[in-house]
């Protein structure tokens, strides 16, 4: 019998409000995630990566969004279904989530050593001293230089790298099962990132966890992912085991974001660019999402496609395409 996953996103469907009227940031995500596996969602900026991580965990502003359809199933529980009570003792806890930019995500009035051992202090009952001590060896953990010293130094005293590994030393304080990382990279230069990257994949084999890695950066996608889901417009256009995407990129929009990686072995005016942008969530194309970019599109493609088996490829190996993939004729 096979393994239950960690995480079961059925259907995950998350509308905005704009105008009085509702439209889907995310439309019909599926995707299992196994345990002690990294999953990437790559894509453009605006394509509902961190969309999908808020409603994972249940960030989602209710002014003006909500998650209008699918499930997230976690140890038996639908997330989706559950008040705000009951997901604050899993968020932080059993699930943590490192976000896009440590600046605006840590407190500037409290100290670093204070705000790491809050997750403490809320979800184990610790006393602050006891919080205290183990918050310290947390930002050993994360390799803060002078830890002892720097816990009670405030953010801005803080570099961008060091931020970044405060903000780890929170998600990881109550060894969560599932760590959802927001582009934790975007704002380092490639030396921190790369130490960022090796140090989140010592924590993960350390703490057996699984991780959904969100980036646009198919380089960094490579070095972490062992399944890589690609998003465009709201939806996973293709999937795939890292190695078999890299190797056999099949929805245009997938090869067209390798195309626009730089490469040593090639020379810039063989950089191509994505004509166009995403669409807005109120203006999406009514068949295929990306069709209005796309060098391939046939008249089929004014059809939704849906996510079909790659011919000659390992069955996990699936694309929305009519053109590549057949869609769902």
């Amino acid at each position: 019998m096979a393994e239950a996953p960690a995480l079961s996103v059925q259907g995950l469907t998350t509308e905005f409000r704009i105008g009085g009227q509702w439209h889907a940031a995310i439309r019909g995500i599926d995707f299992d995630l196994g345990k002690n596996e990294t999953l990437a969602l790559v894509g453009e900026s605006g394509c509902g990566k961190s969309i999908t991580a808020l409603s994972i965990m249940g960030l989602i502003p209710k002014a003006a969004g909500r998650i209008a359809a699918g499930k997230i199933l976690f140890e038996g529980q639908d997330l989706a279904q559950l008040d705000e009570e009951h997901l604050r003792e899993i968020r932080g806890d059993r699930i943590a989530m490192i976000f896009q930019e440590p600046m605006t995500s840590l407190n500037p009035v409290l100290t670093i050593g204070f705000q790491v051992a809050e997750a403490l202090r809320y979800h184990r009952g610790m006393s602050q001293a006891e919080a205290r001590t183990h918050a310290l060896e947390l930002l050993e953990q994360v390799k803060i230089p002078s830890a002892r010293q720097r816990l009670d130094d405030y953010p801005h005293q803080f570099s961008g790298g060091m931020r970044q590994r405060v903000m780890i030393a929170m998600a990881l304080a109550c060894k969560p099962q599932i760590l959802l990382a927001d582009e934790p990279t975007t704002a380092l230069d490639v030396t921190i990132q790369a130490q960022v990257l090796l140090l989140l994949a010592e924590l993960k084999q350390l703490y057996g966890m699984s991780m959904i890695f969100i980036s646009h950066n198919l380089g960094v996608v490579a070095t972490i992912a062992d399944r890589v889901a690609v998003m465009y417009a709201g939806e996973i256009v293709e999937t795939a085991a890292v190695g078999d995407l890299f190797d056999r990129p099949t929805h245009p929009y997938t090869e067209a974001l390798l195309s626009s990686i730089p490469r040593v072995d090639r020379t810039s005016d063989t950089l191509m660019a994505i004509p166009g942008q995403v669409p807005a969530i109120n203006r999406m194309p009514g068949g295929c999402r990306y069709a209005p970019r796309c060098a391939l599109r046939q008249p089929v493609c004014e059809r939704p496609p849906a996510l079909a088996p790659v011919s000659g490829s390992a069955p996990t190996h699936l694309a929305r395409c009519w053109v590549r993939a057949g869609g769902d004729r």
